[in-house]
């Protein structure tokens, strides 16, 4: 995905989120909690739709990757979009079961070659997949943790310095695994956005720690880790 097109969809993505808190209905709230406004609750407590997006800040996160020759270690640091739809479903008070379907780049950048050789590498991993999460709410504030299964839909690379390049490119990584498993928590604060607080917009953080590499080939490891920041927008049922 180019820089241009990036900008254009997070400006999309922006100008629906805020549509969306602006035509937004005042339906009824839970009552009896213990939450920042009198006698209602204002995290969510029932059955609830996510609809979130963000950014990856990716890394390679240990060993070698080998390609055409050439070996690689130190990963540069690259941005790169994350998108997912899910739900969360209650489970016991103030615990909630964090189901999410996940889009994922988790492409990486490489400056040079292990030896100061200038050769620069980028690899584009896109991902679909989908997360399981518990969710545990201290008020608005919540902490989540569980796994990630994923697997990859465009597995490429490119010797050059600029991620589009392999995006585009035919040339897969070497024997590339079908399944990339992962662990994942973070934390994130539900924000009500109407006065009888069913809609929250929930900025979040997430660490996604990759278990196995992208690629089987014994000794050849090309492995992940994430650190994500952007937000869900989510509805009560």
């Amino acid at each position: 995905m180019s820089l241009k097109s990036l900008k254009h969809l997070m400006a999309a993505a922006a100008l629906a989120v805020f549509s969306t808190i602006g035509l937004s209905s005042h339906a009824y709230a839970q009552k009896g909690g213990v939450g920042q406004l009198y006698d209602e609750v204002t995290w969510p407590q029932s059955m609830t739709v996510t609809l979130g997006g963000g950014a990856n800040a990716n890394w390679q996160k240990s060993g070698t990757f080998s390609v055409d020759g050439l070996n690689y270690d130190q990963s540069h640091g690259l941005a790169n979009p994350n998108f997912s739809l899910g739900l969360e479903i209650p489970m016991l008070q103030n615990t909630m079961l964090v189901v999410r379907a996940e889009y994922n780049d988790y492409s990486l950048q490489f400056d040079q070659a292990v030896g100061g050789i200038q050769t620069p590498l980028v690899v584009s991993l896109l991902t679909v997949g989908g997360d399981v999460m518990a969710k545990y709410s201290f008020n608005n504030f919540h902490v989540m943790a569980g796994g990630e299964i994923s697997t990859p839909v465009n597995a490429t690379y490119a010797h050059s310095s600029h991620i589009e390049d392999a995006t585009h490119s035919t040339v897969e990584i070497p024997d590339k695994e079908d399944i990339i498993g992962a662990l994942k928590g973070g934390v994130g604060y539900d924000i009500p956005v109407n006065s009888s607080s069913t809609i929250w917009l929930t900025p979040e953080a997430f660490y996604t720690y990759q278990l196995n590499s992208a690629t089987r080939i014994p000794g050849n490891v090309l492995k992940v880790a994430t650190l994500s920041g952007g937000a869900s927008l989510k509805f009560a049922f």
